[in-house]
């Protein structure tokens, strides 16, 4: 089996977009399990009560908006891709309306919660002993690779639309529009279970 991954790798480069289904059935199956597994360790390990600082009526709009957006890209892109093998009719409808809700949320949400994300926060709060971060490290970096993936998401299919590219340009633009777009739910599926974590009181 381990004789056959530098083989699935070199395909994986090659031809990027034939293998997209497999890659995002086994991405989506493996970021489920490692998070079931890591319940079950963080369940057994006992609750950490911290006073972290709830969200306001503003950060979970922003929020729910993210995440309403991006399952609504993500159900019509992977389940026609798996299904089908492409997306067509109402499928892409819906899917140009998830576009156009995360063109609008993701600026929002960079302004919204880049504060709360960045590393190396300084001033008294972050001096003082009884002081808790927003978040801890691991949805800081989910929501920073959030942000990059989304803004490719966006950026490739923007770029498309001009009259710069020829056909093999464009089916490079399709296939980094899509990995990208895998990312970008892998992180934001994380971000949330973390938050969840820290919501429970297990982080």
């Amino acid at each position: 089996m381990l004789n056959n991954v530098p083989a699935s790798l070199a395909n994986l480069l090659e031809h990027p977009g034939k293998v997209y289904p497999t890659v995002v059935a086994v991405t989506l199956i493996a970021v489920v399990v490692v998070i079931i597994l890591h319940l079950i360790l963080a369940l057994l390990g006992g609750r950490a009560p911290r006073a972290r600082k709830r969200f306001n009526w503003w950060e979970k709009l922003v929020y729910l908006g993210a995440l309403a957006s991006v399952s609504v890209l993500g159900v019509t892109s992977f389940y026609t891709v798996l299904r089908f093998g492409g997306m067509h009719g109402w499928w892409l409808f819906a899917h140009m309306f998830g576009a156009g809700a995360l063109t609008a949320v993701l600026p929002l949400a960079a302004l919204t919660w880049c504060g709360a994300s960045r590393f190396g926060q300084s001033g008294p709060q972050a001096g003082d002993a009884a002081y808790v971060p927003r978040f801890f490290w691991l949805p800081r970096v989910m929501f920073w690779l959030f942000l990059v993936a989304g803004l490719g998401v966006m950026l490739t299919m923007l770029v498309s639309m001009l009259p710069l590219f020829g056909t093999e340009g464009l089916e490079i633009l399709l296939d980094i529009h899509r990995y990208a777009g895998l990312l970008a739910v892998v992180a934001l599926l994380i971000h949330f279970y973390c938050v969840l974590l820290q919501r429970a009181q297990l982080r």
